[in-house]
């Protein structure tokens, strides 16, 4: 074969391959400027810096084409502009942001790039005296040689070359192989070029007289196709981040299916905790307090997270995050502005029939306390009374001055101890602030509750759903949901029929709050651990969590690597969500079927899962009274009527007459009283 005097070679998709698409990588700048610097520009949306980026792309390259030049853009002059777009060049040092930010590109391009298997070997075929590399490119050539270099390059096959944006000529037009036939004094058939475009690496050099080569190779190419064919495909993309996790255990030996179910579960989790910080960066949150007891699982999937950022993001600024111990028990009577039927209504709105004896136990105080003033008005303590404030005797009880003085006193108590925890936490009378909640859901009673001790401080928020609300919101409050909200739309509401099995699988096993104590010399919460209610999280939640947080650890990584918000992987998370509530996997439906579930607030006790209403009891609450009341009771708590299904401890007739009052009910209260 004749030797040639040059041999130019294209770069992106010849020599250089990414691992995913180009877009990708601006993408992930996009989020580390949101994440980094939003209390400067305050964007809320990485979709929108992303977009404005192309723009000004797309600017500079329309001035440069008006100077008499191709639509070239160099990164660093984007980088500037697209900065001070957003954020004063006079109050701020934007050329070192923008620097950052390119820096920050640039080292994703090179976790990003490998070289291509095959072509050291496919340009030796073609000699030639001097070789160079040829690219359309917005980086320099200095830039692309060490981007070449990083991915193992051979420097005596090229070690340097020329970029579009060296000479605004690019090959698309045709005029960068102009300048490098003047530039080398070059006759076409002294010239070869090889690269991957038909358009700018074959048809343009070709015309100009230029022998050229397509290189294409057909498995690199294949794979190229792959990869990007994820942009713009959220589903896609979190599917193929979901089985490499799963892929990365295939190989281990005696994996449980729980632990399985976990990894698969990922993106629900990972999803969740974008939201979180997304929107404490947002909010301009000091602080982000997870709620027990989900929170102190969610807290650990989140410190995963992080502890990826922080790591990967030099001297990045995150909202502090920490545990907060609360419950509906340890935080409503502390937080009750006077004693009287209408403050009473925030719990009567949620449990419209209530027994005296529970109502105490709601209040966090003993009933027998209230004896004298139980047997005064002649309640009887486990009288289940439907819609107390109608009730006569329960409104002669709250216009008792005397009652009211008692359980004021009870109230201040419980008050002064909550506080005394809360300041360990950094919530103070005296502090103006911005703080982030975080709970699994459903209506955010805890956060009204601490949000009326606090008026000063604003507290948002954020939950896997919300049903609607029906207690009115404090002023000082806002929420958000990373699943369904009610309150915005009347999106997937089977998710929130079904909200105990998410409970139980985010659950922790160090019991609920009851209140707030001195332990030697120390406040701290008090906890009351059920070991009837931990048997479900030892049999299979404690696995499946563990699974979720390892998933965690890949899952992070991809984070930053693709730009990935939670929005990207909110459809394929709700998809998982209904698969978790579908009743099919037998290990979550089993431990759900024996659990022994804490709702002390508001019914008084623990509600057990594997006692359920008889047919007789079923059909007979058409007549009997008492059959009839229990039957909704049992449906209010217990609203997963595929989980009922899938039960095989029950008989057939019974467990579909079951399942099918449920599924009735939940219909009846989707149309006409959707508030339970």
């Amino acid at each position: 074969m004749n030797k040639f005097k040059l041999k130019t070679v294209d770069v992106w998709d010849t020599i250089l391959r990414r691992d995913c698409h180009p877009d990708f990588i601006k993408r992930s700048t996009a989020y580390y400027f949101f994440l980094k610097f939003h209390s400067l520009h305050n964007v809320d949306s990485v979709d929108q810096l992303f977009t404005k980026r192309v723009e000004t792309e797309r600017l500079i390259g329309k001035k440069n084409k008006d100077l008499g030049y191709d639509d070239e853009y160099l990164i660093q002059d984007v980088m500037l502009q697209w900065v001070e777009n957003y954020i004063s060049a006079e109050q701020y040092d934007t050329p070192a942001i923008a620097h950052e930010l390119y820096s920050w590109e640039i080292e994703q391009e090179k976790k990003h790039i490998y070289l291509d298997p095959g072509i050291e070997d496919f340009l030796a075929q073609y000699p030639s005296d001097k070789t160079i590399f040829l690219s359309d490119f917005y980086t320099s050539s200095t830039d692309l040689t060490e981007l070449l270099v990083s991915a193992g390059l051979d420097q005596s096959v090229i070690s340097d070359g020329v970029s579009s944006i060296d000479e605004r000529l690019n090959k698309r037009s045709g005029r960068l192989f102009d300048f490098i036939q003047q530039k080398y004094q070059l006759a076409g058939v002294d010239w070869i070029h090889i690269g991957d475009n038909e358009w700018s690496d074959v048809q343009m050099p070709t015309s100009k007289g230029i022998k050229s080569i397509r290189y294409l190779p057909a498995q690199q190419h294949q794979l190229r196709e792959q990869k990007e064919f994820l942009w713009n495909k959220n589903e896609d993309l979190t599917e193929t981040i979901t089985n490499n996790i799963l892929n990365k255990y295939a190989a281990s030996k005696d994996l449980s299916v729980d632990f399985q179910l976990g990894l698969k579960t990922t993106p629900l989790i990972a999803g969740f905790c974008l939201k979180i910080l997304e929107q404490a960066v947002i909010s301009k949150s000091e602080k982000i307090l997870f709620f027990t007891r989900e929170g102190e699982f969610f807290i650990k999937a989140m410190n995963i997270l992080i502890s990826h950022l922080k790591t990967n993001i030099k001297e990045i600024k995150l909202p502090e995050i920490d545990i907060i111990e609360v419950s509906r028990l340890a935080t409503f009577a502390p937080s009750l502005q006077e004693i009287s039927i209408k403050e009473m209504m925030r719990v009567w709105n949620l449990y419209s029939t209530q027994s005296i004896s529970s109502l105490f136990k709601t209040l966090n105080v003993a009933p027998e306390t209230f004896q004298s003033f139980i047997d005064k008005y002649g309640i009887p303590a486990d009288e289940q009374i439907q819609y107390p404030w109608q009730d006569s005797r329960i409104q002669q009880l709250f216009d008792d001055s005397g009652f009211k003085e008692t359980l004021w006193q009870h109230v201040m108590q419980q008050r002064a101890l909550l506080k005394n925890y809360f300041a360990t936490k950094g919530l103070t009378d005296d502090i103006n602030a911005r703080i982030c909640v975080v709970d699994v859901g459903w209506r955010g009673t805890i956060h009204d509750n601490i949000a009326l001790l606090y008026p000063d401080i604003h507290f948002t928020g954020i939950y896997l759903g919300l049903q609607k609300f029906l207690n009115e919101q404090p002023s000082n409050t806002s929420k958000v949901a990373f699943g369904p909200d009610l309150n915005h739309q009347l999106e997937y509401p089977h998710f929130l029929d079904s909200v105990a099995p998410i409970e139980m699988i985010t659950n922790s096993p160090s019991g609920s709050v009851t209140g707030y104590g001195l332990e030697n010399g120390k406040i701290v919460a008090i906890r009351s651990v059920n070991d009837d209610e931990n048997s479900a999280w030892h049999n299979f939640t404690k696995t499946f969590q563990e699974g979720i947080l390892a998933g965690m650890e890949s899952f992070s990584a991809a984070v930053l690597s693709y730009g990935i918000t939670h929005d990207v992987v909110r459809g394929y998370a709700l998809n998982i969500w209904d698969v978790l509530i579908s009743g099919s996997n037998k290990s979550l439906t089993d431990a759900f079927n024996n659990l022994n579930h804490n709702e002390t607030f508001g019914l008084g006790g623990y509600v057990k899962k594997n006692h359920v209403p008889t047919t007789f009891e079923i059909l007979s609450s058409l007549w009997n009274k008492n059959n009839r009341a229990a039957l909704i009771e049992f449906i209010k708590a217990n609203q997963w009527s595929d989980g009922i299904r899938k039960r095989n401890n029950l008989p057939s007739l019974n467990k579909y007459i079951l399942a099918l009052t449920i599924d009735l009910a939940v219909f009846y209260k989707r149309k006409f009283y959707r508030k339970y």
